[in-house]
C-alpha cells in the first residue's frame, strides 16, 4: 500500500507540474516527397530533436508541428525504406521540402529495447518494427496480432478463428507466454494466468501507429516472466493523428466486424482526444466429430454445463452434478442437434477513449480507460472451455523531458451468470474474476562527461488479485493475491567512435504465498558495433527470472471430471509441495465402487475381488439350476466348497499399466513435485543488422537458451488402466478348476453309497444272495464261469469312477457357466472404467471417497536445459512500392528425452512445443494509390508436443496467404484477404481444431 501511495504522489506531482507549463506558440509546416519519383511520403515522421514532439505526414505528404522551443531548432525525418534526414529550422515562415533517398531502413526510432529512444541500428538487442505504413496497407482485419505474422522469430499459434497467442524464439508456452505484449506500456497479459486472450485486448488496425518486436530475454527492463521478448503495440496519438477513419470487413465463416476511430486536436496542438470502437463477430473452426476427443480417458464433452457445489472450500465433484444449478442444458449447447457440444460463435467489442495534453515539447500526458468485452472458445493444457467476461481498463502516463511516470489499473469480471466461463471437461461454471494494478515511475538522463553516456532508472509495482469464489483457487482462495515491486536501471557508454556499451540490472521482490519475500535478479550486458552507417554487429549477455502464474501457484480444482463423485482429475498448484505416501506404503485408489484399494505393484485385476463381487448372485443361480437334477443331491457337497473357498490372492486378470492420463506414456516411476521457486533463463547472443547494396536489408541472430527451474504442466502421480482383462472367462475358468480338484476328492465318498446300491442291485437281479455278496467275496470266484456274475463284476471294477467323472464333469462346467455369467456382468458394470481403473493419488487431494488423479507442474529442480537457435531475416525493396522478403527460423532441437545423448541430464521429458525449422517468403506491393497486394508462404516442420491433453506430433504446415485490394484515393481503400487460401486443413496442436480457409473483405474509409 505504502508504493502505491508513493506512486499516486509521484503522478499527482507530474500532472501539476504539466499544468504549470506555458503553451507551445511555434508552428512550423512543409511536406516530405520521395526523391526517386517526387511523389508525396505519406506517414513519414517528423520529431524534433530532442524532445517527444513529433507527428507524422498525411496522404498527400504534409504535416504541420507546434512546439513552445524557440528558434532554430531541428526536424527530423524517417520513413520505411528511406535515409533519415535531418534539417534546422529558423523561423516559422521557413519553407521546408523534404525529399528523401531510398534505401535505408534502419533510421527508425525505437523505444522498447531500452525503455528510450534509440535508432532501431543502435538498440542493444534483436528488434524489428511493423510501421503504420505496414499496417495500413496490411490486409489482417480479424486480429490485429496477425500483422506479427511475418516477424522473424514471432509465432502466431491461430488456435481458432477467433484466439491468438504469440510466443517467440520458441518459448515453449502453448497457452500461456513467455512474450511479453503491451499496448502503449500497458501490459496485455492477463496477471492471473499469464495468459494472453487476443480477443480481449481491444486492439484496432486503424489506431495502432507500429508495432515494436524486441527478441529475446528482457527480464532486465520489464520485469519476471519475459523470457522471450516484447511487442509493443503502439497507438496513434490524437494530436498527430486527427481525424475519423470506418473500417468494416465481412466474409466466410458468418465474419462480420466494424472498427471507428475519431480523434479530434486543437488549432494549438496542446490537446486532443480520440475514442475507438471495435466489433467483431462469426462462426469458429471446430471439430468435426467432437467424439473423437473423448477417446482419451482424461477428457470429457459434458453436454449440460452447472454451477459447482463448494464444500470445505474446494468443488464438491459428486454434489455438483445432483444439486448445482444447471446454466446450459444440451439443446444450448447444440442447438443443431449434430452432437458437437463445442459453441461455435464468438462475439468481441470494444470502446475506449484517450486524452492527451501536450502543454509544451518536452510535455505530454494521457488519460485513457475503455472496456472490452470478449467471448469465444479458449484451450489450456487441460482441455477446452468458453469464457466470456468483461474487461475495464484504465490508464494515466506522463513523459516530461527524462521523467515517465504511469499507473494503470485492469478489472476483469470473468463472466456472468448468464453468460459464465466454464470448462467442457468439467461441465461446470467458472468464476475467473481478476485485478491488477500496475504504476511505473521512470527517469533518463545523460552524462556527457562519463563517456558521453545516458541511464534509465525505474520502478515498477505490480499487484495481482484473484477472485474464484472458490471454483478454481479452492481452499487457496483467501492465499491468491500477489505483489512484485522491481527496480532497475541501465546505462550505454561510448567506449569508441563506432563502440558502445549497455548494462543493466534489474532485481524484482515477490511477496505472496509460495514465493514470500524472495528476490529475483536480472542482469543485461551488450556490446554494439556500428561498423558502417548502415551495419551494426551486436553481442549480448542476458538473464531473465520467471516464476508461476497465479493460477499456477493457487489452482486446486478438478480440471476433468471423468465419472462424477467417482473419478477425476485433481490439479494442484505449487504454492506448496505435491508428493506421495512412502515408497511400500503406497497403493492404488481404485475407482470401480466396491473395489478395495490395491497395494502398488498389483499385476492385475486380483480374481478374488470380481468373485467377491459377483460370488452370492453366481452361486445362488448356479444352485438354481442343479434343482430337479441327478446332480440335486450333491448340493451339500457344493455348499462345503462355496462356504470356505476364495480364490488364490495371486490370481489376476489382465494387467495394470500406469501412464500419464494426459499423453497415454507408460509412467513406472514417479516423485513428489516442490513447491515453487525462481527460475532462470540465461542467453548469449551475436546479432547482425544491416543494408547490403542499399536495397537488401539482413539481420542475423544466433543465440543461446538456458533455462534453469523450470516446470511442466503434466499428470504427477500415474493412472492406473487395467488392459486384456477377461473377466468373464478367466474368473469361470479359475472357480471351475479349483472346484474340480476339490471333487476329485470329494465325489467318490459321496458318490460310493449310491454306486454300491446300484451294484447290489444288480446282483440280486443275477441271483446272488446277500449271504455271498454281502462277504464282500469276489461273485466270480464263488460262481466260476457265470456271464451275470461277470458283468457285475465290471460294474463293480469301473462304475465308480466313471460315475464321479461324469458328476465332476457337470458340476465345473455349471460352476464355469454361472461364474462367466456373472463375470460378464461385473465387465459390464465396470469396463467403463478399466481405462481409469485407479490412481495414486497425491497428498494434495481431497480427503473424500473418490479417486482423484494428480496433476500439477513436475518442477525439474536444478536441472539447466539448453539450446542453440536462430532466426535470419532478408528484406530487398526493389523499389518504394515492391518489397520482397523471407525469414526463417532454427533450433539446435526441440526435446529432451532422458537416456539420449543430448538429453541435458534432465530427470523428465521435456519438449519446446515448437519445430525445429521454419520459414516464411512474401512479396509485397504496396504503392500509395491503385492496385495492391501481398502473397505469402509458410513451411513449418512436424513436431512432437507434450502439454496435458494436447500431446502428439503437429503435423508439417505448408500455407499460402494471399491479399489483393485497391486504393482509390486518401480516404477509400478496399481489400480482400484469404487465408490458407488452398484450404489444407491443418491443427495447431494436436486435439485442436482444423483450421481451413477463411476469405474476408475489407472496406477502410478516412474523413
Amino acid at each position: 500500500m505504502k508504493t502505491k501511495n508513493y506512486l499516486n504522489k509521484v503522478l499527482f506531482a507530474s500532472f501539476f507540474l504539466m499544468a504549470s507549463i506555458t503553451f507551445a506558440q511555434n508552428s512550423v509546416s512543409g511536406s516530405v516527397v520521395d526523391a526517386e519519383n517526387d511523389q508525396p511520403l505519406p506517414s513519414a515522421s517528423v520529431v524534433l530533436v530532442g524532445s517527444n514532439t513529433g507527428t507524422a505526414t498525411d496522404f498527400d505528404g504534409n504535416f504541420t508541428l507546434t512546439t513552445s522551443r524557440d528558434f532554430p531548432f531541428t526536424l527530423q525525418f524517417s520513413s520505411v525504406g528511406f535515409a533519415t534526414q535531418t534539417i534546422e529550422v529558423t523561423s516559422a515562415d521557413q519553407e521546408i521540402k523534404v525529399a528523401m533517398t531510398f534505401g535505408s531502413y534502419l533510421d527508425e526510432i525505437v523505444i522498447s529495447a531500452s525503455r528510450r529512444s534509440e535508432k532501431v541500428l543502435d538498440a542493444p538487442a534483436s528488434v524489428s518494427v511493423i510501421s503504420s505504413r505496414d499496417i495500413e496497407n496490411s490486409a489482417q482485419v480479424t486480429d490485429p496480432i496477425r500483422n506479427l505474422i511475418n516477424v522473424p522469430g514471432v509465432s502466431i499459434q491461430q488456435q481458432t478463428a477467433n484466439s491468438l497467442n504469440i510466443e517467440m524464439r520458441a518459448g515453449s508456452g502453448v497457452f500461456g507466454t513467455s512474450t511479453f505484449p503491451i499496448l502503449d506500456y500497458r501490459y496485455l497479459i492477463t496477471p492471473s494466468a499469464g495468459t494472453f486472450l487476443s480477443y480481449q485486448a481491444g486492439l484496432s488496425n486503424i489506431d495502432i501507429d507500429n508495432i515494436e518486436v524486441v527478441r529475446g530475454a528482457a527480464s532486465a527492463l520489464y520485469g519476471p516472466g519475459v523470457t522471450s521478448g516484447v511487442v509493443h503495440f503502439r497507438t496513434k496519438s490524437p494530436i498527430d493523428h486527427p481525424g475519423t477513419t470506418i473500417e468494416a470487413f465481412g466474409g466466410e465463416m458468418n465474419t462480420l466486424g466494424a472498427s471507428i476511430r475519431h480523434a479530434y486536436a486543437n488549432e494549438s496542438k496542446t490537446f486532443g482526444y480520440k475514442i475507438n470502437a471495435r466489433y467483431s463477430s462469426g462462426d469458429d473452426f471446430v471439430y468435426d466429430d467432437e467424439s473423437e476427443l473423448t477417446q482419451n480417458p482424461a477428457f470429457n464433452m459434458f453436454n449440460t454445463i452447472r454451477n459447482p457445489v463448494i464444500t470445505n472450500g474446494a468443488v464438491d465433484p459428486e454434489l455438483s452434478y445432483t444439486q448445482g444449478n444447471i446454466v446450459y442444458t444440451e439443446s444450448d449447447l447444440d442447438p443443431d442437434g449434430d452432437g458437437n457440444v463445442l459453441r461455435n460463435d464468438y462475439r468481441n467489442y470494444s470502446v475506449n477513449t484517450h486524452l492527451e495534453f501536450r502543454p509544451n515539447d518536452r510535455t505530454t500526458a494521457f488519460l485513457s480507460g475503455g472496456f472490452t468485452n470478449g467471448g469465444g472458445a479458449f484451450f489450456n493444457s487441460q482441455g477446452i472451455g468458453y469464457t466470456q467476461g468483461n474487461d475495464y481498463w484504465a490508464q494515466a502516463r506522463i513523459q516530461s523531458g527524462g521523467l515517465f511516470a504511469q499507473m494503470s489499473y485492469n478489472y476483469n469480471d470473468g463472466g456472468s451468470e448468464e453468460d459464465p466461463t466454464f470448462l467442457y471437461a468439467t461441465g461446470l461454471t467458472q468464476t475467473a474474476k481478476r485485478t491488477s494494478l500496475e504504476g511505473q515511475v521512470q527517469y533518463a538522463f545523460d552524462t556527457p562527461n562519463f563517456l558521453n553516456s545516458n541511464f534509465v532508472v525505474g520502478t515498477d509495482y505490480r499487484y495481482s488479485s484473484l477472485d474464484g469464489e472458490g471454483t478454481v483457487y479452492g481452499r487457496f482462495e483467501d492465499l491468491d493475491d500477489n505483489t512484485i515491486v522491481g527496480i532497475y536501471g541501465q546505462g550505454t557508454s561510448k567506449l569508441g567512435e563506432k563502440l558502445d556499451l549497455t548494462y543493466a540490472l534489474r532485481m524484482d521482490r515477490f511477496n505472496y504465498e509460495g514465493l514470500d519475500d524472495k528476490t529475483a535478479f536480472a542482469p543485461r550486458v551488450a556490446m554494439v558495433y556500428k561498423a558502417s552507417p548502415t551495419s551494426t554487429f551486436r553481442v549480448s549477455y542476458n538473464q531473465s527470472s520467471f516464476v508461476p502464474s497465479g493460477l499456477q501457484m493457487f489452482i486446486d480444482f478438478p480440471v476433468s471430471v471423468i465419472a462424477p463423485g467417482i473419478i477425476d482429475v485433481w490439479l494442484a498448484g505449487q504454492t506448496l509441495s505435491q508428493g506421495f505416501a512412502p515408497e511400500g506404503q503406497q497403493v492404488i485408489d481404485v475407482s470401480i465402487p466396491g473395489v478395495p484399494d490395491l497395494p502398488v505393484g498389483t499385476p492385475g485385476l486380483p480374481l478374488g475381488v470380481a468373485y467377491g463381487a459377483v460370488a452370492a448372485p453366481s452361486i445362488s443361480g448356479y444352485y438354481a439350476a442343479l434343482q430337479g437334477t441327478a446332480a440335486e443331491p450333491l448340493l451339500p457337497v457344493l455348499q462345503n466348497f462355496f462356504n470356505t473357498y476364495a480364490p488364490s490372492a495371486t490370481a489376476t486378470t489382465g494387467t495394470l499399466t500406469p501412464y500419464n492420463i494426459f499423453n497415454g506414456q507408460t509412467m513406472n516411476n514417479w516423485t513428489a513435485t516442490p513447491e515453487a521457486e525462481i527460475g532462470t533463463l540465461t542467453s548469449w547472443e551475436v546479432g547482425y543488422k544491416g543494408l547490403l547494396g542499399k536495397k537488401l536489408g539482413v539481420a542475423l541472430d544466433i543465440y543461446t537458451y538456458e533455462r534453469k527451474g523450470f516446470d511442466q504442466f503434466t499428470a504427477i502421480g500415474p493412472t492406473y488402466r487395467l488392459d486384456n482383462a477377461n473377466v468373464a472367462g478367466d474368473l469361470g475358468n479359475l472357480v471351475a478348476g479349483d472346484l474340480e480338484a476339490y471333487l476329485s476328492q470329494a465325489l467318490p465318498a459321496a458318490l460310493t453309497p449310491s454306486v454300491t446300491a446300484g451294484v447290489e442291485a444288480e446282483y440280486t437281479a443275477n441271483g446272488i444272495p446277500e449271504a455271498v455278496w454281502g462277504t464282500g467275496a469276489p461273485a466270480d470266484a464263488l460262481f466260476p464261469g457265470s456271464p451275470a456274475i461277470a458283468a457285475v463284476a465290471d460294474v463293480v471294477a469301473v462304475q465308480l469312477p466313471g460315475v464321479v467323472a461324469a458328476t465332476s464333469d457337470l458340476l465345473v462346467d455349471g460352476a464355469n457357466a454361472a461364474f462367466q455369467q456373472g463375470g460378464a456382468g461385473f465387465d459390464a458394470q465396470a469396463s467403463a472404467l478399466y481405462s481409469v481403473f485407479g490412481a495414486v493419488e497425491s497428498d494434495r487431494a481431497p480427503n473424500d471417497d473418490a479417486t482423484h488423479i494428480a496433476a500439477g507442474y513436475r518442477r525439474f529442480g536444478n536441472a539447466t536445459r539448453s539450446h542453440v537457435g536462430a532466426d535470419l531475416s532478408l528484406e530487398y525493396y526493389a523499389n518504394n512500392d515492391l518489397t520482397i522478403w523471407g525469414n526463417a527460423s532454427w533450433l539446435s532441437q526441440n526435446e529432451w528425452i532422458p537416456g539420449e545423448d543430448n538429453d541435458d541430464d534432465l530427470p523428465f521429458t521435456s519438449y519446446l512445443n515448437a519445430p525445429t525449422f521454419k520459414f516464411r517468403l512474401g512479396m509485397n506491393y504496396f504503392p500509395v494509390q491503385g492496385l495492391r497486394g501481398s502473397i505469402s508462404f509458410q513451411h513449418d516442420d512436424a513436431f512432437y508436443t507434450n502439454q496435458g491433453f494436447f500431446s502428439g506430433v503437429t503435423q508439417e504446415k505448408n500455407l499460402f496467404d494471399m491479399s489483393v485490394g485497391y486504393k482509390f484515393n486518401e480516404s477509400l481503400a478496399i481489400d480482400l484477404t484469404g487465408t490458407n487460401v488452398f484450404d489444407r486443413k491443418y491443427q495447431t496442436y494436436p486435439n485442436f481444431p482444423l483450421i481451413g480457409r477463411r476469405i474476408i473483405a475489407k472496406v477502410t474509409y478516412k474523413f
